[in-house]
């Protein structure tokens, strides 16, 4: 049985190294090795290594062997909504009066403000546009029924005193100035009403006979003991402001809750939204802004609808590979940093010059090890123990027809730094990879799996090495059903199984689909589905340009 492994956080502002789909040893070694690299070489940036897919036997055991966690794995590189939102949030609470959201508005420059419940998730969004419409629609009569607010906020906004009454009561009733005589006031005060006046006895007096719930006295003149007296036997709350009459009642309007005025449903998005998806419902909001929450309703974000303008790409490195078919999805909106493969090239394009290292070796992290060596970079034992295994791995032991001399002068070099028998710890790594009895057919063709695209059609070249080809020659009508199923679901023209044995050093070949392609690459019958290949060991060397030319 495998190693249960730890796998390693996402980091989420970190370049992302990462290998094709279906990772073999080599991808997901390649991706560790080197973001240790990168992450030794340039100290201002972060690297992470990432993955494809889920991690074979072979790799499990190694990354197991060796101690090192599984890289995280990730579904695609397309632009997030987390990739164009603002982090940096200005909130208020629910508590807030309209004068502390508008003054965080202003200071800010802000048009939108999230608001929070008492338990720090989003409750609603005040916006400018709406305070401007409250405003509008309030202009025949205001009233503070609606969202009343405490004496102790008409304090605060006002730098009031507060001479008579509580500071917990809430106002009530429409707010009058009184400017006119006390004999007209009665035709428009009403009992519970809010009355703001200056230093006049006679309207206080008024206001106090009618039953306002509060006086609100400005210039800063308090009230004669007789008025304030009055004010103690009939309830009335009295206030004196510093502000004159006109700004006390401005001031008294913007002493109610910001809530009177929030946006109880506004625009909510995930941070791991895929960008394009959400665009046109952010487009159509008529806020134009979206606020980014969690499952808990707690705000990560914001993002309106400028900063869908050129939203920054995803950075990534791309190992072991270089096709578009084998690489992340959403590749073609990410920016490629660098490509570090062993493989014919892809066809990938770049929207700016890149740095590649492509060299017709064995193994990726053969190149990657002479980077470390010219950059005078020691890698941790781990990581070399991954490297020499991707390396045995990749090569089947140094037997496969693509190993070359830097490949056997790499694997001596690592072993030598390590202290390690590679031959004996290869033969370990081995055993544990051709144990596919728990593997299900569906397990056996996706776990080193590689698509190409050509003119004629699509091509998927699975491979699996064994110590004896009958393992899995033996569930071969088992295997050749789920080829063809898989093939119909992804659309594959030529799907080829190759059962290496690197015993023999040949490989036994299956294929469903277009079986006469396959015969013509190749120059031999495929009866039954299957033909015997004598020292045919490596897809890259010796099955895929027979392909590419077949399929030309």
């Amino acid at each position: 049985m495998s190693k249960e492994l730890t796998e390693e956080p996402l980091q989420e502002n970190a370049i992302y190294v990462v290998g094709h789909q279906n990772p073999d040893t080599d991808s997901i070694a390649s991706a560790i090795s080197y973001a240790y690299f990168k992450n030794a070489t340039d100290g201002g940036l972060s690297y992470q290594a990432v993955r494809l897919g889920e991690p074979n036997p072979e790799t499990r055991f190694v990354l197991g062997y060796f101690g090192l966690p599984l890289p995280p794995l990730i579904h695609h590189v397309y632009r997030r909504v987390a990739d164009a939102m603002i982090k940096d949030v200005v909130t208020a609470s629910t508590k807030s009066t309209l004068y502390e959201v508008g003054a965080l508005m202003i200071s800010h420059k802000l048009r939108d403000i999230p608001l929070l419940d008492d338990g720090g998730r989003l409750a609603g969004l005040v916006t400018e546009r709406k305070i401007a419409r409250s405003y509008l629609e309030e202009f025949r009569e205001f009233t503070l029924e609606h969202h009343p607010p405490k004496i102790s906020d008409v304090v605060r906004t006002m730098d009031a005193t507060l001479l008579v009454g509580k500071m917990e009561d809430f106002l009530s009733g429409r707010p009058m100035i009184g400017a006119m005589s006390p004999e007209k006031m009665k035709k428009y005060l009403n009992k519970g009403d809010v009355l703001i006046t200056g230093d006049r006895e006679e309207a206080q007096e008024a206001g106090i006979e009618i039953g306002v719930s509060c006086i609100i006295v400005t210039g800063g003149t308090p009230p004669s003991e007789r008025i304030l007296q009055m004010a103690r036997e009939r309830g009335v709350a009295i206030l004196v402001t510093p502000y004159n009459t006109y700004v006390a009642g401005r001031l008294l309007r913007l002493s109610a809750p910001a809530v009177r005025v929030m946006e109880e449903k506004p625009l909510t998005v995930s941070k791991d939204t895929v960008l394009r998806d959400f665009m046109d419902e952010l487009m159509q909001d008529h806020n134009g802004i979206a606020v980014v929450v969690d499952e808990d309703r707690r705000v990560e974000g914001v993002i309106t609808r400028h900063d869908l303008i050129n939203p920054p790409k995803r950075k990534v490195i791309l190992v072991d590979h270089s096709e578009k078919a084998q690489a992340v999805a959403g590749i073609e909106e990410a920016e490629i940093l660098e490509i570090v493969d062993h493989h014919r090239l892809g066809g990938l394009e770049t929207g700016q010059p890149i740095t590649a290292y492509v060299r017709p070796v064995g193994c990726t992290n053969t190149i990657i090890w002479d980077l470390y060596k010219s950059n005078d970079v020691e890698p941790s034992r781990p990581v070399a123990g991954a490297m020499l295994s991707a390396i045995l791995s990749d090569t089947m032991l140094l037997k496969s027809p693509t190993t070359t001399k830097y490949d056997r002068r790499a694997v001596e070099e690592i072993a030598d730094f390590l202290g390690m028998d590679y031959m004996q710890f290869g033969i370990q790594m081995y055993t544990e990879k051709t144990n596919i009895k728990h593997l299900s057919a569906r397990e056996i063709l996706t776990m080193d799996l590689k698509e190409s695209r050509f003119p004629r059609g699509t091509v998927a070249v699975a491979q699996i090495e064994v110590a004896d080809k009958n393992v899995v020659l033996s569930r071969k009508e088992e295997i050749l059903e789920e080829m063809k199923r898989l093939s119909e679901e992804r659309g594959y023209d030529l799907f080829l199984l190759m059962v290496t044995d690197v015993v023999q050093e040949g490989t036994e070949m299956l294929a469903v689909g277009q079986v006469r392609l396959a015969e013509k690459a190749f120059r031999t019958s495929f009866d039954g589905n299957s033909a015997y290949m004598p020292g045919v060991m490596s897809r890259k060397k010796q099955v895929m340009p027979y392909l590419a030319d077949a399929l030309r």
